[in-house]
């Protein structure tokens, strides 16, 4: 049996890749909570509403930013975010709230994007 191949995972905003991404981080949750009565402890569980986040980092050149992430944020504009992984492509709606740099001295300029939405079936 031979070794297997791990490709990178891609993302994309709107009609097209991302392509100075290094990093990428998506997390959903259902908010379950686990339910007690008078009788028995953890009787059952109940759902909450579904929430999903996205946070990417990605390396600034000379070109400057690949979008105008500000201004996404500023209108609170609602946006499709996909990330692809093998086998699966993850479908987002919702919107970025936040916008961060790094400037150190011995490396490159580096932007960190959070997104809130939902998980698009």
């Amino acid at each position: 049996m031979g070794d297997k191949v791990y490709p990178r995972g891609q993302i994309a905003l709107a009609s097209g890749d991302l392509i100075d991404v290094t990093n990428i981080k998506v997390s959903t949750t259902n908010n379950a909570k686990q339910v007690h009565t008078i009788r028995q402890k953890g009787a059952g569980i109940t759902t909450g509403v579904e929430e999903s986040t996205v946070s990417f980092d990605a390396a600034i050149s000379e070109d400057g930013q690949e979008r105008d992430y500000f201004a996404l944020i500023k209108a609170a504009t609602i946006v499709n975010l996909r990330v692809k992984i093998p086998g699966e492509t993850l479908s987002f709606e919702g919107a970025f709230t936040t916008r961060d740099f790094d400037l150190p001295l011995d490396s490159e300029i580096a932007l960190s994007m959070s997104f809130v939405g939902h998980l698009v079936d």
